[in-house]
């Protein structure tokens, strides 16, 4: 499942990178401000133009890269899917040898146990309003929670960035010219001019309504941490579009499930992406952005 991006028309609230010094600068002026001298951004936080050149703003330390750690090269990745299909052949073969059934170790790994999220408090207080069905927001302060409590750092961007978090039901949006937008194979939207996050019925209830297992926790965590990022870059201006974006988004959704010690399934999926953003199994995320042309 995919998370993408769309881009709401200026609106000159503060979610719009609009350069302190010239008030009176219209959005469009604004940007092509920022295109002429990369080297300097409008800081998301702060909103003070700086130097882009040192990774972090120079007055309140935002980071401009993503913090995400280097990623495995895709041989390192291979190695480590060979090394997880071969523990997997090994504990099958010793569940049939043995006739022992550890259903709770296999279920470890593929994070479908309840341990993280039993011990998770919900984020009831983050300031960021949550709007749908009780359920709904009751899973979305729990992916905050996780977020609280295990990448505090990722959280607290949220709050900075994010205005609010709602349920998008339709399967379909208002397009230009009237056209229908179909919002097949994806999970979330952001709307980087007003900070506003849509979530999907698939994204929150993954294995449905009735079962809450640890992956489908921090799987909507990390697809709050992309949208995130998408509001992030676009505020700094500094948000490339396609695929080069979608990249950008998934790192930092790869190094928060890092941080938070996701299950390895979970992580295995963005592994598996990282490596190869471009493959042919993605196209229908990137054909996302056509329909918009």
């Amino acid at each position: 499942m995919r998370r993408l991006s769309i881009q709401s028309g200026p609106s000159g609230d503060r979610k719009l990178a609009v350069p302190e010094a010239q008030p009176g600068l219209s959005a469009s002026r604004a940007a092509a401000s920022l295109a002429a001298d990369p080297a300097v951004i409008v800081c998301p936080r702060c909103r003070q133009r700086v130097p882009v050149a040192g990774g972090t703003c120079p007055a309140c330390g935002f980071p401009f890269i993503c913090d995400v750690g280097e990623i495995e090269t895709p041989a390192q990745i291979r190695r480590g899917q060979i090394w997880r299909v071969l523990l997997g052949l090994a504990a099958i073969i010793f569940l049939l040898t043995s006739g022992v059934f550890m259903q709770t170790g296999y279920d470890e790994y593929q994070g479908l146990t309840t341990a993280a999220v039993a011990s998770t408090p919900p984020a009831t207080d983050s300031g960021i309003p949550i709007d749908g069905p009780p359920l709904f927001v009751s899973r979305t302060e729990l992916a905050l929670g996780l977020l609280k409590l295990r990448a505090p750092d990722f959280y607290w961007r949220m709050q900075d960035s994010v205005t609010s978090i709602e349920y998008l039901g339709p399967a379909w949006l208002e397009g230009p010219e009237g056209r229908r937008i179909s919002l097949e194979n994806i999970g979330a939207l952001a709307e980087p001019a007003t900070g506003r996050v849509r979530v999907l019925y698939t994204t929150v209830f993954p294995s449905g309504m009735a079962d809450l297992w640890d992956r489908d926790a921090f799987s909507y965590a990390g697809v709050l941490v992309h949208e995130l990022r998408h509001i992030e870059l676009h505020a700094m201006g500094r948000a490339p579009g396609g695929w080069e974006e979608e990249v950008l988004c998934e790192q930092a959704a790869y190094a928060a499930l890092q941080q938070a010690q996701a299950p390895p399934a979970v992580l295995l999926r963005y592994e598996i992406y990282l490596d190869d953003p471009q493959a042919r199994r993605y196209q229908h995320w990137y054909d996302w952005y056509q329909q918009w042309e």
